[in-house]
Parts: C-alpha cells; sequence; structure tokens
C-alpha cells in the first residue's frame, strides 16, 4: 500500500489475547503501525525498542505505536513481557492483514525455500541458510502512518536500518502536526468546483509546507475524474499568474516544483504528499491553466527521454 490509500479495518488478538481492531484504534488518534518479520529477532527487537524509548515524544504527537507481525500470541506476549513494551503487539498468525497491506512475502518465500531444498546437496550449508532466511522472513519490514479517517499518510520501508522507522515516522508527525489538526473543525463541501482556500494552508507556519490530510486537500473528493498516470509529466504554464496564495500554500509548492516538469508521482514525493491528492491537485491547477499534463512517454520523447523519466519516475514512487 502507498500513500494516500485507505487502510483496511481489521481485528486481531494482541499479545494479552484480547481482540483489537484498527478502527477502534484510530477513534482515539492518528496510529503508527509497523510490521516486523520475527519476535525477538535482533534487527526486529532493536526496531520494536525504539519504539518503546520514543513513548513520550509519539504521546507528545498525539499517536499511538501498535506493532504487528505473523508470529503467535504466546511469542508476541514473550517478546513484549522480556522488552516491556508499553504498546500492543498484534499476532497475524495467518498472514492475511500482512497480505491485505501488501507486506508478505508468501509466494516468493516459497520460492526461494522450493529453490534452496533442490540447491542444498550441491550448495551444502549456505543453501541451508538461505532456506532459513526466507523461512525467518515472512513480512517485509515496513511501517504505516494512519490518519483516523483510516488514510495512510506516511510508509517507511527498510528491512537493515531498525531505527528508521520510528524515527521517520515521529518527524513525520511533527513535521505536519498532525495533532493539532485533529482539533480543527471540519467543513463541509461537496468538492467539484468550491474548494476551500483555507484547507490548503497552515496559519502562523510561513515557511513550512502545508501538508495537511487528503481529504481536506481536495476539498472532500474521494474518487478522481482524472486519474493522472505517476509519469505523467507536468510543466508550469507562465501564460496565467496564479491568485496570491499564502507562502505556504500547497498549490505554490506544486507549481514552483513544476519548474523543470517532474512526473506526478515526482510532485507527490517532494512534498510529502498521497499520490492520490497530488492527482486531484495537479488536475485543477491544469484545470485553471497554470499547469499542463503531458501524456506519459509520448511518442515526441526521445528513448533517452523516455529513460529518464522512468527513471525519474521509479525514484519518485520509492520516496512515497
Amino acid at each position: 500500500m502507498i500513500a494516500g490509500e485507505k487502510a483496511p479495518d481489521f481485528t486481531l488478538l494482541d499479545h494479552t489475547g484480547r481482540p483489537r481492531t484498527l478502527s477502534a484504534f484510530l477513534s482515539k488518534g492518528p496510529v503508527v503501525l509497523f510490521f516486523f518479520p520475527l519476535a525477538s529477532s535482533p534487527i526486529c527487537t532493536a526496531q520494536a525498542c525504539h519504539f518503546r524509548d520514543l513513548s513520550s515524544e509519539f504521546a507528545a504527537a498525539g499517536a499511538q505505536r501498535v506493532g504487528i507481525s505473523t508470529d503467535t500470541v504466546d511469542k508476541q506476549a514473550h517478546f513484549a513481557q522480556q522488552r516491556s513494551f508499553d504498546y500492543p503487539l498484534l499476532s497475524d498468525a495467518d498472514g492475511v492483514v500482512s497480505e491485505l497491506f501488501g507486506v508478505r512475502r508468501g509466494r516468493l518465500a516459497k520460492l526461494r525455500k522450493s529453490v534452496v531444498a533442490r540447491e542444498t546437496g550441491r550448495r551444502g550449508r549456505h543453501a541451508r541458510r538461505r532456506g532459513l532466511l526466507a523461512g525467518l522472513l515472512p513480512v517485509r519490514r515496513t511501517t504505516f502512518v494512519i490518519d483516523t479517517d483510516r488514510t495512510i499518510l506516511k510508509v517507511v520501508s527498510s528491512e537493515v536500518r531498525a531505527s528508521v522507522h520510528a524515527d521517520e515516522a515521529l518527524r513525520f508527525l511533527q513535521n505536519h502536526d498532525v495533532r493539532e489538526r485533529h482539533t480543527d473543525t471540519h467543513q463541509q463541501s461537496d468538492g467539484k468546483d468550491n474548494a476551500i482556500g483555507d484547507w490548503f494552508t497552515e496559519p502562523e507556519t510561513a515557511d513550512e509546507p502545508s501538508l495537511v490530510r487528503p481529504y481536506a486537500l481536495t476539498a472532500g473528493r474521494t474518487d478522481p475524474d482524472a486519474n493522472l498516470a505517476p509519469e505523467a509529466p507536468v510543466e508550469a504554464l507562465r501564460t496565467a499568474k496564479p491568485p496570491h496564495w499564502r507562502r505556504n500554500d500547497v498549490r505554490n509548492q506544486i507549481l514552483t516544483s513544476c519548474a523543470h516538469s517532474p512526473s506526478v508521482a515526482e510532485i507527490a514525493a517532494r512534498l510529502s504528499l498521497p499520490l492520490g491528492a497530488t492527482r486531484f491537485l495537479v488536475d485543477d491547477l491544469a484545470t485553471q491553466g497554470y499547469l499542463r499534463v503531458h501524456a506519459p512517454l509520448g511518442d515526441s520523447m526521445t528513448l533517452d527521454e523516455r529513460r529518464e523519466l522512468i527513471r525519474r519516475t521509479l525514484r519518485g514512487l520509492r520516496a512515497l
């Protein structure tokens, strides 16, 4: 799953055997849900302990921490007791939730096991180690920052850098002030032609980029009319002068970033915006005459230009 998508609701047992539901967690505020491959393994221990050690910082940001792996309830209980975790560890023993979030290795792990089995006699202990590794890493180490409406705001992926998960999630929460935004009164809009200007800005932060919830950025719209391709190049037009938006208005950020014709995915990555919200906003600005969206990989592009566009788009998607 990527930023901007809706996280699936689910119910799993935590390390105490108590049923826990994502929507119940979200009723109290944003959730930082981190998947780890194996309870009590060295990197997973470092990852989970770092989340524990940043307890006060996450509390100040108004976010809850929730760990999840395919380990059994008993293994999660032992892990939690051993390391004195102050947050729940969920047991996704059958891997269904991991599959829903797109982090389950599944078939790849089974394929690796079968390949290793055929090579065992020829490659000895090295092949056996590969088979063991495939069995021990059923999910990809991934962290999701989830807003109260189940919108995924941030995704952190790293298999070996344990501390980056808590650090990046916390930095995102602090920079985007998610807790403060949840105290605001929600405004209503039909979302088609009457976007509310104040939703694009955060007062008193003139030097900071405005990064608010996706439904606020797009005036409540959830189904785009124009599903812009992530690789579509976007060009800033000089023929129409934009209004005097506030300095931190996200539309100004988008126009500035389009000076060198980035792809839609690059814009989303540079501004840390959900891809869906970026598509909406780029389409709005193009309709108003401030941007031009080119067809991805158009016939007029040279082979080198196509390669460069694909390379930049992939880099943008990886950064989301």
